[in-house]
C-alpha cells in the first residue's frame, strides 16, 4: 500500500484527477528547473497554468492536482513518479460532469418516497465511496454506523477488506483501519464523540477540532443523510510515537488487527531511532 505503487490512482477521487496525464507531463517537462530553494507556490502555479492552457480550463481546476503531483514527487521520488503510467481512472459519465454538478449531487439526499414523512428509524440514505461507478455506493439506515451499513455491500476495494468496501477490524475505534475522508455531507454525520476524538489523535490522523470534521472513523460516524466518502488506501497507528501521546491502548479485536499494529509500531520505532 505504498504511494509509489499507487501514484496514478491515489487521487482518483479528486475532480482534478482528469488532468493527471497533463500534470505529469508538465512536471517532467519542468523537472530540470526543480530547485530546493524554489518557491513551491510559484512552481505549482506555473504547472497549473500550463495544464490549464493545454486543457482549456480555468486554473482553479488544475491547481489542486498540480500540488498533488508535486507532493507525490516529494513522497515517492521523482524516478517512481516519472516511471508511472500516467493513467487516468475515469468513466464516460463521470468525465462529463462539471464541478458544480458534482457538488450539487453530493448535497442531495435520497427520496424517502411519498410517505417519507412517516418514516423514522427506517429511513435509508446512500453512502457513496466511488462516484465514478454505479456500484460504488451502499444504503445505510438513519443513525447507523457507516461500517455496519458497509458490511451489507458486496464490493471490496482491496485485500484489506473483510466485509464491504471499508477496511475494518474491530468496529470499536481500536484498530484505526476504518478511517475515511468526507467529500460531501460531513454535516449529515453524527458529531464526533470523545472516544473517536481520542483514538484519531492516537492514530495520528490529524482530525480537525470540529464537531463534524472531514476525517472520521467509519465505525463511529452515524449516517443522517447522503454522504460521499473516500476510502484511503492505507492505514496505520503512529500517533503515539510521533506526538508522544500516552494513553491506554485498546487492542484490536482480531489477531490480524493486533499483528498489523505490532508491525506498524516496529517500523515507526526503527525509523525514529
Amino acid at each position: 500500500f505504498q504511494l509509489k505503487n499507487q501514484i496514478d490512482s491515489s487521487h482518483k477521487f479528486l475532480y482534478g484527477h482528469r488532468f493527471w496525464k497533463e500534470v505529469k507531463e508538465a512536471l517532467i517537462e519542468k523537472s530540470e528547473a526543480f530547485d530546493d530553494e524554489q518557491d513551491l507556490r510559484s512552481l505549482a502555479l506555473s504547472v497549473a497554468d500550463l495544464v490549464a492552457k493545454k486543457t482549456a480550463v480555468d486554473r482553479s481546476l488544475t491547481l489542486g492536482i498540480s500540488l498533488v503531483g508535486l507532493m507525490t514527487i516529494v513522497q515517492a521520488g521523482f524516478e517512481n513518479f516519472k516511471n508511472s503510467e500516467g493513467k487516468v481512472f475515469l468513466n464516460g459519465d463521470w468525465a462529463k460532469k462539471s464541478p458544480d454538478q458534482i457538488v450539487k449531487e453530493r448535497a442531495k439526499d435520497d427520496s424517502q418516497g411519498i410517505f417519507g414523512f412517516l418514516r423514522t428509524i427506517d429511513k435509508q440514505y446512500s453512502v457513496i465511496f466511488d462516484e465514478s461507478s454505479r456500484t460504488g455506493r451502499f444504503k445505510a439506515y438513519l443513525n447507523e454506523e457507516i461500517t455496519s451499513a458497509a458490511a451489507r455491500c458486496n464490493v471490496k476495494t482491496d485485500e484489506r477488506c473483510l466485509e464491504g468496501p471499508i477496511p475494518v477490524e474491530c468496529k470499536s475505534a481500536a484498530c484505526g483501519s476504518c478511517w475515511i475522508g468526507i467529500l460531501g455531507g460531513q454535516e449529515k454525520l453524527s458529531e464526533v464523540q470523545r472516544l473517536e476524538r481520542k483514538r484519531m489523535k492516537f492514530f495520528g490522523y490529524n482530525q480537525p477540532e470540529e464537531s463534524k470534521p472531514f476525517l472520521r472513523l467509519a465505525c463511529q460516524a452515524k449516517v443522517q443523510g447522503n454522504v460521499t466518502i473516500v476510502i484511503p488506501p492505507w492505514n496505520g497507528v503512529f500517533g503515539k510515537d510521533i506526538y508522544g501521546i500516552e494513553e491506554e491502548v485498546l487492542e484490536g479485536a482480531t489477531t490480524s488487527a493486533r499483528r498489523n499494529r505490532e508491525i506498524i509500531r516496529e517500523v515507526v520505532k526503527n525509523k525514529l531511532t
